[in-house]
């Protein structure tokens, strides 16, 4: 008989013994018969990570705020309700990549510093080169300060209501048999209105925005 094969441990400083598993720089012989454990070389990543790049030419997806319309807004003491709906424009300007928005969506607006209403996106898969419109519902109830109260009856008066809009969208690229890890996307918008009347659609008279994707 021959001699028996002997397990093998590999031993890992700080950790515990790990039987037959591989640890970095630590690979096991293999048993007679098996076959070795593959090992990938960095050149091979380098060489898949370029033929995506050169395949697939992925480009980050572009958005921007295009309309702001209340459907109610009612300021009682200091007790401020709201629902408004925002559209923002998603722009997929891939022609091999497809988007897939995941649940987990965060969109919310606030005033001075106040968040007055939030709400989330839908979860839907944006086709190659579309552009599609995001209307999102934001409700709130929230106790205002006197002095933020104050402060936002004389925004309406002037016909210049600055507020804050911040947005978070989870995506996935999705290839032809594959899908990407989750992709932040986050977005601020810094918008000047001329009202918060019910029913009524507001003018944004001024908007500056930022976002960013965390590839």
């Amino acid at each position: 008989m021959g001699t028996p094969y002997q397990p093998y441990y590999a031993h890992v400083p700080d950790q515990a013994h790990y039987y037959g598993q591989p640890q970095p720089y630590y690979y096991p012989p293999s048993h007679p018969g098996q076959k070795p454990v593959p090992r990938y070389h960095k050149e091979q990543r380098v060489g898949a990570m370029a033929f995506f790049i050169l395949y697939y030419n992925p480009q980050r997806p572009n958005y921007d705020v295009k309309e702001f319309a209340v459907k109610s807004f009612n300021l009682n003491d200091n007790t401020l309700e709201t629902d408004f709906k925002v559209s923002v424009e998603a722009d997929n300007p891939n022609d091999k990549i497809s988007i897939l928005y995941e649940k987990g969506s965060m969109f919310d607006v606030s005033y001075q510093g106040t968040r007055i209403c939030s709400g989330s996106g839908p979860e839907f898969q944006q086709p190659t080169k579309n552009v599609t419109m995001l209307n999102i519902s934001l409700e709130g109830k929230n106790d205002l300060n006197s002095n933020v109260k104050d402060s936002f009856i004389e925004d309406q008066k002037n016909g210049k209501i600055p507020l804050d809009i911040h947005i978070y969208v989870p995506i996935k690229f999705a290839l032809e048999n594959s899908k990407s890890k989750i992709i932040d996307v986050m977005m601020k918008c810094y918008i000047e209105v001329d009202s918060l009347k019910r029913d009524k659609k507001s003018k944004i008279l001024n908007k500056i925005c930022y976002f960013k994707v965390n590839f």
